[in-house]
């Protein structure tokens, strides 16, 4: 399943690297979240970032995230997913970095919830198994 906290960190790390608020290097995180998909788009495509006050876009992808993660995600969820990631996409002038940083928040989702199914027929396949037997 998705780390939570480390998509936490990595959001913050990269905040204040971006900011200047404490003085890490690039290097540096990369070593600490082993080069992470996260951190490494987040780093990537910097020459569209510079166009947008990047720790405000990074506030609102994240929320966006936070909204929707730990969840069961249905068909309703995931139409409203890739409606709203549209239209902040839209509303952020379609901007590379900001749309492949919020492409990959909904990767995540989509990752926990293939996750969290999978590991629910688990959970039913064992417990089928079990009446079963008894």
């Amino acid at each position: 399943m998705v780390n939570q906290k480390m998509i936490a960190n990595i959001f913050t790390d990269f905040r204040d690297l971006y900011t200047g608020k404490h003085p890490v290097g690039i290097r540096q995180l990369c070593e600490k979240y082993e080069n992470h998909p996260v951190l490494m788009r987040l780093l990537s495509n910097m020459d569209e970032a510079a166009h947008m006050e990047v720790p405000k876009a990074m506030k609102e992808i994240y929320d966006f995230y936070k909204e929707y993660r730990g969840r069961d995600l249905e068909d309703e969820d995931w139409k409203e997913i890739c409606d709203r990631a549209g239209e902040m996409d839209k509303n952020r002038g379609e901007n590379l970095w900001y749309r492949r940083t919020l492409m990959e928040m909904v990767y995540l989702l989509e990752e926990d919830d293939r996750e969290r199914r999978r590991i629910a027929m688990e959970v039913e396949k064992e417990m089928e198994e079990a009446a079963n037997a008894a």
